[in-house]
């Protein structure tokens, strides 16, 4: 099994135009696996506005709420939830300024449960840079990583372990080399995000389950349970929507 990995990372390796050295040392450049996964972004459908129905899932048992999520590949993202207990939510993400209310009025410091879906939706390489770097990612750093069974690129790079062995993370993207799919995004608060089962949703391609792992204790689950293409403009995420004032109009779907 291990030698059907390896020679899978080779492979994977050398389609990007990586030589015949060391894995390390054959490492493509981050321009190219950006390119390659801002593929992946297009032949998934997934590049235009888009409108999703989620369900969020407090773990152990916790608190649900259902929601709907528009994003938009220019960086900018929106959450509404409609929760059990009767408020409503709403989060807004735009590119690293992250601001939620409740029921129209500030969340000091909310839980990050809007990830940035937009590096999903990014259609070019230098697209997809942009994105990275606005989000606190150092450019042109480039490694390997493991993720449960996945081999991985991991653009923005990661720490080294410390002396007891854990690793911090640090802002970043893994990459699956065998889809260029992204499976795992780490924010600059260090909010951890893993995306799971990449699913179909009339032609839509994205991750059904999102695990949300912040620094705190609380850790939640958004599950994707359909898609559409949307007519979204930048309007529609202004911070006057947090608090019903403005910035809500005209997400239509296609």
């Amino acid at each position: 099994m291990r030698g059907a990995r390896a020679l899978a990372l080779l492979f994977a390796i050398a389609a990007l135009g990586g030589g015949s050295g060391a894995a390390r040392a054959a490492i493509p450049t981050p321009a190219k696996v950006e390119r390659a996964v801002a593929t992946a972004n297009r032949t998934s459908g997934r590049t235009g506005p888009l409108l999703l129905d989620v369900r969020l899932q407090i773990a152990g048992g916790g608190a649900s709420a259902s929601g709907v999520i528009a994003t938009h590949p220019t960086g900018l993202a929106r959450l509404e939830l409609q929760t059990g207990m009767g408020f409503v939510e709403r989060h807004l993400l735009r590119g690293t300024e992250y601001r939620a209310s409740r029921d129209g009025q500030p969340i000091d410091d909310p839980h990050p449960f809007l990830p940035p879906l937009f590096l999903l939706q990014a259609g070019s390489g230098e697209a997809l840079a942009a994105a990275l770097s606005s989000l606190g990612m150092t450019p042109d750093a480039i490694v390997l990583g493991r993720l449960g069974d996945k081999d991985c690129y991991v653009l923005g790079g990661r720490n080294p372990r410390g002396e007891n062995g854990e690793e911090s993370l640090r802002p970043s993207l893994w990459v699956d080399m065998q889809t260029f799919e992204p499976v795992r995004l780490v924010g600059a608060d260090g909010t951890e995000y893993r995306l799971t089962e990449i699913t179909s949703f009339k032609g839509i391609r994205l991750p059904r389950f999102i695990e949300i792992d912040p620094p705190g204790p609380l850790r939640a689950r958004l599950e994707v349970v359909g898609a559409t293409q949307a007519d979204a403009p930048a309007a529609a995420f202004q911070p006057g929507w947090l608090e019903g004032s403005g910035g809500g109009a005209n997400l239509d779907t296609h």
